[in-house]
């Protein structure tokens, strides 16, 4: 009877060993679960970002263009009214 008790208390000290353990395994699931699920939302935020930040940067080559344009329509302007004033000199002085 001795014996059949210590199997009795054996057994029951394994079976709250392993309830110990599945409830370790159910709590680290339930922690890399959220984990799992934090880095999808970091990762729809990083994919959003990259998206503005394409934006910003066509926006940035739209206004590098633009003022590309501006200038050389400036410097067009700038060699015309040289073109003339040098004309005028020309007929003034000489």
């Amino acid at each position: 009877m001795k014996n059949e008790d210590r199997i009795v208390e054996l057994l029951a000290e394994s079976l709250r060993r392993q309830d110990r353990q599945e409830d370790i395994l159910k709590n680290q699931g339930d922690v890399l679960k959220k984990q799992g699920d934090t880095l999808k939302k970091q990762g729809n935020i990083l994919k959003n970002q990259g998206n503005i930040l394409k934006k910003i940067l066509e926006t940035q080559e739209k206004l590098v263009d633009q003022f590309h344009r501006m200038n050389d329509h400036l410097l067009t302007k700038q060699e015309k009214m040289e073109n003339r004033i040098s004309r005028l000199e020309d007929k003034v002085f000489g």
